[in-house]
């Protein structure tokens, strides 16, 4: 049997590493929760880390253009675009090929990568979270970005088949589960720069009280109208939360200005009876 050892969320925007030290009151306090999230996930030695993001149309384009897909790569490149983060990652194929055939039987027709190469949207948060890079990941993209998007009941639907799947993979492996993308943020669109704080704390408060059936019933046009077409990147969050199964613990948000997103970092208590660990963080 397999363990869901954490499920946690952040965001991602590339200004995370390239000027760290914007506005020191506020960014201070979110590389503080970075810190705390991968001390408790170095803690927990993962097997493996899920790591649930979108592309901006660096490794994915219009000619072929998934709604998920799961990397199966030994290495998996970083694009390392527009001086974001470079080199190399560790994959984990044989666990990738495990959850591919476990959710193929929940379901869910995943496209799959042998070759993936990743962008900010994983590489960000990897460099935040050094524990997760030396764990090796499987990423798991999803379209954030180019409707028709998985509806946000599907990403959760997908979310609770992954913590399924990983409770009955062969050996006691351990695995974390993180999404990463949004808050709000409006990208290549007028309102560049704007955040919604009182969207992203609404998000932030319904998680906290284990309300995420009301988040899943938002259009993409109110998330879209409210906070962004960056937000639309909620998905990734949804289905951390939805794989834990139990209520989000804020450990930071700030609207960062001069990075031009609201950035939240949250972990979920893990509650599902095949978790195997109860409630973490």
């Amino acid at each position: 049997m397999g363990r869901l050892v954490l499920a946690a969320a952040t965001s991602h925007v590339g200004a995370i590493v390239r000027n760290p030290g914007a506005d020191p009151a506020r960014s201070d306090v979110l590389h503080r929760a970075w810190e705390t999230l991968d001390a408790e996930l170095a803690a927990l030695k993962p097997d493996a880390v899920v790591l649930v993001a979108t592309d901006h149309y660096e490794t994915f384009g219009l000619e072929n253009y998934p709604t998920f897909c799961l990397g199966m790569a030994d290495v998996h490149e970083a694009w390392g675009e527009f001086g974001n983060p470079g080199g190399t990652v560790p994959g984990r194929p044989e666990l990738a090929k495990e959850l591919l055939h476990g959710l193929h039987r929940r379901g869910f027709d995943l496209a799959r990568s042998h070759t993936m190469a990743l962008d900010h949207s994983f590489m960000v948060p990897l460099a935040k979270l050094p524990a997760a890079a030396s764990a090796g990941v499987v990423p798991l993209f999803v379209n954030c970005n180019t409707p028709p998007l998985p509806t946000l009941a599907r990403c959760a639907e997908l979310g609770r088949a992954l913590a399924d799947t990983i409770a009955e993979l062969p050996g006691g492996a351990r695995v974390a589960v993180i999404g990463t993308g949004g808050l709000s943020h409006w990208v290549g669109l007028p309102r560049f720069g704007d955040i919604n704080e009182a969207f992203d704390r609404k998000v932030l408060d319904l998680l906290e009280r284990g309300r995420l059936p009301e988040v899943l019933a938002w259009s993409d046009e109110r998330i879209e109208s409210e906070a962004g077409n960056g937000a639309l990147e909620l998905r990734t969050w949804v289905i951390a939360a939805a794989a834990a199964g139990g209520r989000c613990r804020t450990l930071a948000y700030q609207p960062m200005y001069p990075w031009t997103v609201g950035i939240g970092i949250a972990a979920f208590d893990v509650v599902r009876p095949d978790a195997g660990l109860g409630v973490v963080l």
